[in-house]
């Protein structure tokens, strides 16, 4: 294995950073429409419990993104260190092949 392929620097960066804010940008969008919903059925009280239970499902919700997203990213990267052997077009399959052999030969 090459230094490379060992130690990949910044260029898987940019996958563990979407990753990575996937849960808080879940657990703030619920906070907000939970707050909003429970604003507009049960005034601030009904806010109070519908932020609560919003950012209770938004982190759930994001967990399970994560998980997803990360089991999305294994397999990605289990079928492209997979060779893939080399299968001929079937226009190359089918062509006609002549062979040019000297007469001196035959």
């Amino acid at each position: 294995m090459s230094s490379t392929e060992t130690d990949p620097g910044f260029s898987g960066m940019g996958r563990w950073l979407a990753v990575g804010t996937e849960l808080p940008c879940s657990v703030i969008a619920l906070f907000l429409v939970g707050q909003i919903i429970g604003q507009a059925l049960g005034g601030l009280q009904g806010g109070t419990y519908g932020a609560l239970i919003g950012a209770i499902c938004g982190f759930f919700l994001g967990v399970y993104g994560v998980y997803m997203t990360i089991q999305y990213y294994d397999r990605l990267e289990v079928a492209t260190k997979e060779k893939t052997p080399y299968m001929p077009s079937k226009e190359e399959i089918f062509e006609d092949v002549k062979f040019d052999i000297p007469d001196d030969e035959r």
